[in-house]
């Protein structure tokens, strides 16, 4: 093998490695208004025609890779909820979510029925935020039925996220400025679902509103949020998985040149 063919073969596999390999995605630093840190909480006041309770609305400690090591790193918002004759908060349901540069992503949902996962997300609000931004998307996912067991793939998924304005939010826990008022649609398994959330800069949901769902709002009491340790910003976990993909392409585009070189040397 002479220098020319040589070269030509290298050439050839960094090509192969800048096309095959994703480019590690920059931080989340354009993105305020989904502070993210594990150990988030956020305390809520619920009311609705069936009456009050204590809603807690958090970010899991626990952080994982969906689809493995190669997959995508993501976080766990759950929410919780505390009756009036009750001392503790009990888990409700849980979603994943994860962030690009400046979009948040949603990855699926789990209650204590059924769990669905998605094979790509869905874009919930790009910053920076617009009011009238719409984000309209669809997926598929495999739902698992905890009941029985049942695992159904291919299940659909869909939804619009609408800015529908940006304003002044009063509730218990303070007056927040320039708040985005998210319209949300979504088609489920279950069925269709419409309500609105309000998330505050740095702070993240302040007020949810359910009307289809006894009238149930959710106004915020008090929070605890971090916002120097949100993983897209400060962790390295959420690079591993592009990291490995462009080790790994780059390691085969090495040992194919050897095996090519030593394929050549036996043959010379």
């Amino acid at each position: 093998m002479n220098r020319k063919q040589l070269s030509l073969i290298i050439a050839g596999c960094v090509i192969a490695l800048m096309v095959t390999a994703p480019i590690p995605s920059t931080s989340a630093l354009e993105m305020e208004y989904f502070p993210l840190a594990p150990g988030a909480s956020l305390f809520y006041n619920s009311t609705s025609d069936a009456g009050d309770w204590m809603t807690k609305r958090y970010v899991d400690q626990e952080w994982e890779f969906l689809g493995g090591p190669y997959g995508t790193f993501t976080i766990r918002w759950a929410e919780a909820h505390m009756m009036p004759d009750e001392t503790d908060y009990t888990w409700i349901n849980h979603m994943w979510l994860s962030k690009t540069a400046d979009t948040l992503l949603w990855w699926g949902f789990e209650d204590a029925n059924a769990k669905i996962v998605c094979s790509s997300p869905l874009n919930y609000v790009t910053e920076p935020v617009i009011a009238g931004a719409v984000h309209r998307g669809s997926t598929t996912g495999a739902l698992t039925l905890k009941g029985d067991g049942t695992v159904m793939s291919g299940v659909p998924f869909a939804a619009n996220y609408t800015i529908e304005a940006i304003e002044t939010v009063v509730v218990p826990a303070g007056t927040f400025e320039d708040c985005i008022k998210i319209h949300e649609e979504e088609t489920t398994p279950d069925g269709q679902i419409s309500f609105w959330v309000w998330y505050a800069p740095n702070v993240g949901a302040v007020q949810y509103d359910y009307p289809n769902d006894a009238n149930r709002t959710d106004v915020l009491l008090s929070y605890q949020i971090d916002t120097e340790n949100d993983p897209w910003n400060s962790w390295f976990l959420p690079q591993v998985p592009s990291i490995l993909m462009i080790t790994t392409v780059a390691v085969v585009a090495v040992v194919a040149v050897i095996i090519l070189l030593v394929v050549r040397r036996k043959r010379a």
